[in-house]
């Protein structure tokens, strides 16, 4: 799960860029031209442009002597940027409002401040190197894979959501509804609290949702028929 950021060489000797694009949204914002920046590349790139699983964008096939202009027009506008948190990079959600008609909830604009909330709840508990699988979908359809989360939340309402944890980070395990029907301010507040108990109590390099199972936060879902709504 993931996709490895930065330049990474193939095996045809080609290389190939992996850019963060939050939400998958390539469009041009006040501090940031992305999508002049996209055509600006397209203009000299000789390979191909591919989205990933995780909405994220790769410049693929680049030859050795295009990868300084390319880097350097993509540090330009906006498409790759240092200071980027692992907590933002490892969150991701649909486009739920206003464009999808199942959307009960925001997701799509709700993250990117929602992200900025986990990344100060980990620094509050010196857990700022450390991140979450963070999903936010705007209805239980899960474009966004809640259900593939360590920590999912499925929109019930406006400003109301399923809060869901005990995930793994290789996406091998679905966790299990916490609380229900709740706002995202009782959610920060949930988290503010796990985050501080998995900064003490934690095995070493113990992720969050193996954590949360763990200590019998919440009980593993082992078989989905059986255990997903006991």
């Amino acid at each position: 799960r993931g996709d490895r950021f930065g330049w990474v060489e193939g095996i045809d000797g080609k290389h190939h860029l992996s850019l963060f694009i939050e939400n998958g949204r390539i469009k041009d914002h006040l501090s940031k031209t992305l999508k002049t920046g996209c055509a600006e590349i397209a203009k000299i790139h000789k390979g191909d442009f591919r989205m990933t699983a995780n909405q994220n964008l790769i410049i693929a096939g680049v030859a050795e002597e295009d990868k300084a202009e390319i880097e350097a027009l993509a540090v330009k506008h906006g498409l790759m940027e240092a200071g980027v948190s692992n907590q933002r990079k490892d969150s991701m959600a649909c486009v739920s409002l206003p464009t999808c008609p199942l959307a009960m909830a925001e997701a799509e604009r709700y993250l990117p401040a929602a992200v900025t909330e986990i990344e100060g709840l980990l620094a509050k508990h010196d857990m700022q190197d450390e991140s979450i699988i963070y999903r936010v979908t705007g209805c239980p359809n899960g474009c966004g894979r809640s259900m593939l989360a360590e920590v999912g939340l499925i929109g019930k309402g406006p400003g109301k959501y399923n809060f869901y944890i005990g995930g793994d980070r290789q996406g091998t395990r679905i966790p299990r509804m916490y609380k229900e029907n709740i706002t995202d301010t009782e959610i920060m507040g949930h988290l503010d609290e796990l985050i501080g108990r998995w900064s003490t109590e934690r095995n070493t390099c113990e992720s969050f949702g193996d954590y949360v199972i763990r200590a019998g936060i919440i009980a593993p879902v082992l078989d989905s028929p059986r255990d997903f709504y006991e």
